[in-house]
């Protein structure tokens, strides 16, 4: 089971998607369609808005050709958090819940390119540690930093 909707920190994922983002001062104007953390911040706000945590066809619509240069700290720090919230749903896991989302569009930022992820953190911060193991390094001690 995917996480529910009062279990979602909504502040928190928006504090980490502003950190994230250029801002129009460096892109012009937003156009979250094509950047991700334009498209994170719109889906995000729309599970918001409808009080649920997936959206439909979201992974699908993810802009993975997006090849701005993110400040890859804050990227790592909120792959940390969104990590916290994931409930580790294993074989229950779906692409579309917005934790999902949100996280493919920071993988995105960070690596260029959407990470396998099979439903536990653990697994996932193993995988990342295999490939890229100082970013894995640091996702984890933001990960151990973050307060439940």
């Amino acid at each position: 089971m995917g996480i529910l909707n009062s279990e979602l920190n909504y502040d928190l994922v928006l504090t980490d998607l502003s950190k994230s983002c250029m801002s129009e001062e460096v892109c012009g104007t937003c156009s979250h369609n094509d950047c991700i953390i334009g498209y994170a911040k719109k889906c995000i706000t729309q599970c918001f808005k409808e009080e649920n945590t997936y959206v439909v066809n979201g992974a699908q619509q993810i802009p993975l050709t997006d090849f701005k240069v993110f400040d890859t700290e804050h990227l790592e720090e909120a792959i940390a958090h969104i990590l916290k919230q994931c409930k580790s749903c294993k074989e229950n896991h779906f692409d579309n819940c917005v934790i999902n989302i949100i996280r493919n569009c920071y993988e995105i930022g960070l690596f260029g390119e959407i990470q396998n992820y099979e439903g536990s953190a653990f697994r996932y911060l193993n995988q990342i540690h295999n490939s890229h193991p100082e970013i894995a390094n640091s996702i984890i001690s933001f990960f151990h930093e973050t307060e439940d």
